[in-house]
């Protein structure tokens, strides 16, 4: 939090209240609050004010990520060096946590996002993350929202985050030792995921467990909210009153997609907030394009390309087609990304599948907002809200493109270095093992006979000085 006035000047500015100025703008911080929002009509600034200029730059409410797991970003989620099954045999806790600080700065001065929500982590590390930002041990960090562990059934997609439970008894007691220690709200992976054990085409929980779930969350004033990849599994989390769902790709158990109006029209009825993570499968596609153009795919990358072309395709015309029935309730969310910071290529794909640019802005600021239950403070620009703003450089509502070229980020009054970036650089994040000392080639020292008195087993020892 800065203590002296600091205005932020620029050509545009989107509030998401929809009082955006487009010939002009500036935002007056004094604290860690708004003080005020002006057009090309200000006041005169003091002389004691600290003026930052953007001329071609567009101010925005700090944006946020409904959908983030801090502990990864270590680059491909299923192959390569690092994947999930990887990152998790031979990465401890401790690396885990320190790798997510890292993560959260880089999603905050790489693409602008000051809040972020977390989906599901192992063991504490989320809640001790949490902790050390509340113990203010970091400045201008994101806030966060965790559920610490997602729920799953035993052997279920992120059973390795150390909650399974089975039967809606175990079920009501996993939200209730989670929210003891912490959680913002309950995670359930209500189907299989991208772990290699788990099917992502079968409901893993009953209708009645994930009620039950959803029963206990509700009892104490939280939300709940559930991965659910093929339709069955999206027919429970709507049936059992859940207020998210994620991915939401309409998979059948035959591996075809078939989107269901009828659920769908459902799930725009019953105000469920909807998180297409629609870039998670982008990337890879991407790669694997890129590398076809090089030289041949292999039979193994070319199996890939399809399908990641094909979820792809789900993704974008799922989405198109709730926004076409009138869906109003998309929350921006990146997903277990490659690296984090890569998070305007979801606004991209949001574009790409219909949605009008200012109904993107919304998902990423406004929806997240009230989704998370922090609109009175974060989510838009508004006179005695929270200063968490991002600024980009070029106009979102007729280029969205331009949410990659992120100029300056403000947290709670706080103006980012933002060269400060470079101390976060994105890798792999696996510890390096200290080679191990190396021992002395053996020297056999001859000693002259009159030297040997007193001198113990001149000879070598035998390889087995105990054979029985």
């Amino acid at each position: 939090m800065e203590d002296r006035l600091t205005i932020i000047r620029a050509a545009r500015l989107f509030d998401a209240t929809g009082g955006e100025h487009w010939h002009g703008a500036s935002v007056w911080i004094e604290g860690d609050r708004i003080q005020g929002i002006y057009g090309v009509e200000a006041p005169e600034a003091p002389e004691s004010a600290r003026i930052l200029e953007f001329p071609d730059g567009c101010i925005l409410p700090g944006l946020m990520d409904s959908h983030t797991h801090l502990m990864y970003g270590t680059g491909d989620r299923m192959s390569g060096p690092r994947s999930y099954d990887h990152v998790n045999q031979t990465d401890h806790d401790g690396l885990m946590l320190v790798r997510s600080v890292r993560n959260a700065y880089r999603h905050l001065l790489k693409a602008g996002v000051t809040t972020m929500r977390d989906l599901g982590a192992r063991n504490r590390i989320t809640f001790d993350l949490k902790d050390g930002a509340s113990a203010e041990l970091f400045r201008g960090f994101p806030t966060l929202q965790v559920c610490g562990r997602a729920i799953t059934i035993t052997g279920g997609h992120f059973h390795f985050c150390n909650e399974e439970a089975d039967g809606e008894a175990e079920c009501r007691k996993a939200v209730r030792k989670l929210i003891k220690e912490g959680a913002d709200f309950i995670k359930v992976m209500g189907s299989g995921g991208g772990t290699y054990i788990t099917d992502n085409r079968r409901a893993s929980f009953t209708l009645n467990e994930l009620r039950a779930i959803a029963d206990e969350t509700h009892r104490h004033g939280k939300i709940c909210t559930i991965h659910a990849i093929p339709t069955d599994s999206i027919a429970n989390a709507v049936e059992a009153e859940f207020d998210c769902i994620e991915h939401y790709e309409f998979v059948e158990i035959d591996d075809t997609r078939r989107f269901d109006r009828a659920l769908g029209e459902k799930m725009i009825e019953n105000d469920i907030w909807l998180s297409p993570t629609i870039q998670t499968g982008y990337r890879n596609k991407e790669r694997l394009s890129q590398l076809q153009e090089r030289r041949p795919l292999t039979p193994k990358e070319a199996e890939d390309l399809r399908y990641y072309s094909w979820k792809q395709e789900g993704q974008l015309y799922v989405t198109g087609k709730l926004y076409e029935m009138g869906a109003r309730n998309f929350l921006m969310g990146t997903d277990a990304i490659s690296e984090f910071g890569d998070y305007a290529i979801g606004l991209e794909l949001m574009s790409e599948a219909g949605l009008p640019n200012r109904e993107v802005l919304l998902s990423a600021t406004r929806y997240c907002a009230k989704a998370m239950g922090v609109l009175d403070e974060v989510g838009t620009l508004e006179v005695g809200k929270k200063a968490d703003i991002a600024v980009v450089e070029g106009d979102p509502l007729a280029d969205i493109r331009v949410m990659t070229r992120v100029l300056q980020v403000v947290k709670e009054g706080y103006v980012l270095p933002m060269d400060s970036l470079e101390l976060f650089p994105h890798g792999g994040g696996e510890a390096k093992v200290p080679p191990k000392r190396r021992r002395p080639d053996p020297q056999v020292i001859r000693l002259p006979e009159d030297e040997l008195e007193g001198v113990l087993d001149p000879e070598p020892p035998h390889p087995h000085p105990h054979p029985h």
